[in-house]
């Protein structure tokens, strides 16, 4: 685009304006058109991908869990994010890390992004109480420089919409304070299309946009244990999110979830999370033919009453699509270990960092 020499001083100050909201913060429009060389996206950037990291089941080693996964497909991922901490109603963090892990994520050239959940039952002092939030706060900022962490990703879940301007309040106080030590900062969040408003609503996109590096948003669990059966992620609900976060924050501050799980729902009662090779294995042992959703591009099966979907190479490839078409910051994996090991290779060719 070309200007006249005779720009105006007011012209000048709008057009300098206009860029400061492109680059700051979020917008409440349509994120911008790609300019010419820059498929997707007018911001350039290089694609996160971050794997979340599962921690073994207890009394098991340091080396089960993701950390298999982690190690075979370091070169396909940017960073990790282990779920190490909980924040608790006294302010203070709840720690499972492993210094194995660290120590091999390091060795590997992965960032580390832990993550911060809330407790069950602490969320009104953590959010709620400004003295608590504030100790918390303090907290993680301490907590990344002892252990020199690349940053940190708060996943506060199962929120009351109550605490949206706490949750925002939260942020505001905790990104400068990252960003005077030079760390990444995430915020986790749910979908905002077709998902219930009792566990949507605190999280206000435009306004945790301006106190995050990222939004990774949770683009998985549109059926869940206790919904009924159906696609984790039908791709229609996956892309009508994807698009609302860009439009809502602009590309180069999104992270788009990636689920490589399943569920596995009995005739009654809540159903169980499954990986690709248990839900391969009980199709198998029960003899029935997997089949696929090509509305909902997810694979499926029944078998004795239970109904199992699950996410496979194809699934993931049809978001990987998606993802492609909005160009956003990166994606994450949630979790490592529970893919199909084909999984990579779509990444690798879809999205590689």
């Amino acid at each position: 685009m070309r200007y006249s020499r005779g720009i105006t001083v007011s012209v000048l100050i709008v057009f300098l304006a206009a860029v400061f909201m492109a680059f700051g913060g979020c917008a409440k429009k349509p994120a911008p058109k790609p300019l010419p060389g820059t498929p997707g996206s007018m911001f350039s950037h290089p694609r996160i991908v971050v794997g979340y990291y599962e921690n073994p089941w207890p009394g098991t080693s340091d080396v089960t869990g993701s950390f298999p996964s982690m190690k075979a497909n370091y070169k396909s991922i940017s960073a990790v994010g282990p779920f190490w901490y909980r924040a608790t109603k006294d302010g203070t963090l709840e720690a499972k890390d492993s210094q194995v892990v660290y120590n091999t994520a390091r060795n590997l050239g992965l960032k580390v992004y832990p993550l911060v959940t809330n407790k069950s039952g602490a969320t009104d002092d953590i959010l709620g109480d400004p003295t608590t939030r504030s100790k918390v706060i303090d907290n993680i900022v301490k907590l990344v420089q002892e252990k020199k962490y690349d940053g940190i990703n708060i996943d506060f879940e199962l929120l009351p919409p109550k605490h949206r301007d706490n949750l925002t309040a939260f942020m505001a106080e905790l990104y400068p304070k990252m960003k005077a030590i030079n760390k990444t900062l995430i915020i986790s969040v749910f979908p905002q299309v077709d998902v219930a408003k009792d566990v949507s609503g605190a999280y206000n996109y435009p306004e945790l946009a301006k106190s995050a590096d990222y939004l990774q948003i949770m683009t998985y669990d549109h059926h869940y244990s206790n919904s009924p059966p159906g696609p984790i992620a039908a791709i229609d609900w996956y892309e009508k999110n994807v698009k609302y976060a860009i439009d809502q924050c602009g590309a180069q501050k999104i992270l788009v979830g990636v689920g490589v799980y399943g569920y596995d729902w009995p005739p009654s009662g809540d159903a169980e999370t499954v990986t690709y090779a248990d839900a391969i294995t009980r199709a198998k042992k029960a003899g029935v033919k997997i089949l696929y959703d090509d509305n909902n591009q997810a694979p499926h099966f029944k078998y004795n009453d239970h109904e199992v979907w699950f996410e496979d190479d194809k699934s993931v490839g049809a978001k990987l699509d998606v993802v492609a078409k909005y160009n956003p910051a990166g994606i994450a994996i949630w979790r490592l270990g529970q893919e199909q090991p084909e999984v990579w290779k779509v990444i690798n060719e879809k999205f590689p960092k």
